[in-house]
């Protein structure tokens, strides 16, 4: 029985965009867990649903959505660079969520 599954190469475009993704992922989450750490945003799920977009399990994770939203909004590269705008731009969200939803 012969098969007549022609083989694909993998498209080397797709592969270094995957790479340049997965740098880029690396650098969200450096960004995200300085953001946690700088604001003292506390372990659990409460802002999964007012600052995530609602998949996250975790604050951190729900931080990490928020911070590759805004990096494509506000087109910045990832990096310390971004920090500078991102800190008080989270701090500013936070702030909002705390005042809507004071048990928080």
């Amino acid at each position: 029985m012969t098969s007549n599954v022609i083989a694909i190469r993998p498209n080397k475009k797709n592969r270094e965009h995957s790479e340049i993704q997965a740098a880029n992922r690396h650098e969200v989450r450096k960004l995200a867990a300085a953001l946690v750490l700088a604001l003292n945003v506390a372990p659990g799920k409460a802002l999964v649903m007012s600052l995530g977009e609602g998949h996250e399990a975790t604050n951190f994770e729900a931080v990490e959505s928020w911070v590759a939203e805004a990096l494509v909004r506000e087109q910045l590269p990832p990096g310390q660079v971004a920090l500078g705008t991102l800190l008080p731009a989270l701090e500013a969200r936070l702030h909002t969520i705390s005042e809507a939803a004071p048990q928080l």
